[in-house]
């Protein structure tokens, strides 16, 4: 494997300006009543509403993290998981789906040139993938079939292309690090209506599936390729997100939403609390308990510090596609904090559903929904803290690493 170059301070621009990026946290908070009244829709859809899905295409949310020079926002890491906070307090599948198609899309502007081309030369594309379980590649004169079925694809039905993980076949290895990307259209899939789960409901992250579809060679990216590694040689480079590493910046800007769908929940069970009684004794309204006032406070105090974490990792990101050093100490600690903050929500979103009683659990409280949407996607295999905890404990400690260092 190709040793990346070493990293310098000369790019070509910076990330988008405040000026932008305060417009759409702005935008992002003004739709919280709009998402909030859509998301039940959503839900039964289990896919994001006709008029949610046209939204999220004429006020550019599923180009935030693309680069200008592809027709993309530029966000940076900080930016954008501010407006995912936003987002995620209105209806956090639909955040989900935004980061699933921002992370992607911006992977893909990662890739090789020949990647690029395909994919955004008529204009910016929102891109979406699943790489594991992976699909099988065949090479043929002039590039590759493909067979494969992909299930969780989320944002499937806002996207145009998809980055999907595949074997080459006769290949009987891992899948890490053995999987290679190839980038197909999705209207060159089948998608299966497959859905059917308790939380994230309204992503829409059905199975694709592709039966015998030929793509181009250069629309295939191998696993000894330098795809998602720092090449200063190709065309397209030189935005800020070029310099970034893929898998941190994806994990850490997803954890953002659930801070926000679980800041959501704290605002439901604050203003409950001058109204609500504690059953069963006479203490009257909750804000006379001093238990329920230490619970709350404990779960304010989570929240904060979860969001405390998020922005020391995400500024050290932004720095690092400004041309700042990333070493593997400081990837392995970013894996921990991480494992903290999915900690943190947890215990936070655990305890206000403790609060909120047994009436929060309706299906109709929107409180149920965040916490369901929340549940399921701390289990996420990113988001899995044990992991997390184990990779910077052998990394502090010098011992065998069982991940390799590009999954940091």
């Amino acid at each position: 494997m190709a040793t990346a170059p070493k990293v310098d301070n000369e790019i070509q621009c910076g990330f988008a300006e405040k000026a932008v990026a305060d417009a759409m946290v702005e935008k992002a908070r003004s739709l919280r009543a709009f998402l909030q009244g859509e998301a039940p829709e959503g839900e039964k859809r289990r896919s994001p509403t006709p008029t949610v899905d046209k939204m999220l295409k004429e006020e550019g949310f599923l180009r935030m993290l693309l680069p200008q020079r592809l027709g993309g926002m530029g966000l940076s890491p900080t930016d954008f998981c501010r407006v995912q906070m936003e987002i995620a307090k209105g209806d956090p599948a639909i955040s989900w789906v935004i980061q699933i198609i921002n992370g992607t899309s911006w992977i893909t502007s990662l890739a090789p040139d020949g990647v690029q081309d395909a994919v955004f030369g008529d204009g910016p594309q929102p891109v979406c993938g699943a790489y594991n379980p992976p699909g099988k590649a065949r090479k043929v004169d002039g590039g590759w079939i493909i067979n494969g079925s992909w299930p969780y694809m989320s944002g499937s039905r806002q996207s145009n292309w998809a980055q999907q993980g595949v074997v080459l076949e006769g290949y009987d290895g891992p899948v890490v690090p053995g999987i290679s990307m190839c980038y197909l259209p999705m209207d060159s899939m089948t998608i299966q209506d497959t859905w059917f789960v308790s939380g994230m409901q309204g992503t829409g992250s059905d199975t694709a599936v592709a039966k015998d579809v030929f793509i181009p060679e250069a629309q295939m990216v191998l696993m000894d390729e330098r795809a998602g590694q720092i090449d200063r040689t190709k065309r397209h480079f030189g935005a800020p997100s070029d310099l970034l590493p893929a898998v941190p910046v994806v994990r850490t800007t997803g954890i953002a939403q659930l801070i926000g769908a679980v800041e959501a929940m704290l605002e439901i069970v604050t203003a409950e609390a001058p109204k609500k009684p504690v059953l069963t004794t006479i203490i009257g309204p909750r804000t006379k308990s001093g238990a329920y006032m230490r619970d709350l406070g404990e779960a304010a105090a989570m929240i904060d510090t979860a969001k405390l974490i998020l922005f020391d990792l995400t500024a050290k990101l932004d720095r690092v596609g400004l041309g700042e050093e990333f070493t593997l100490a400081e990837k392995a600690k970013q894996r921990a904090g991480g494992a903290q903050m999915i900690e943190l929500v947890h215990g936070a979103s655990e305890s206000l559903m403790f609060q909120a009683g047994s009436s929060g659990f309706a299906l109709d409280k929107p409180i149920n929904r965040y916490w369901r949407d929340i549940s399921m996607a701390l289990r996420h295999i990113q988001n899995i803290p044990t992991i997390g905890y184990e990779i910077y404990g052998r990394n502090l400690t010098g011992a065998d690493p069982i991940s390799p260092p590009g999954a940091y």
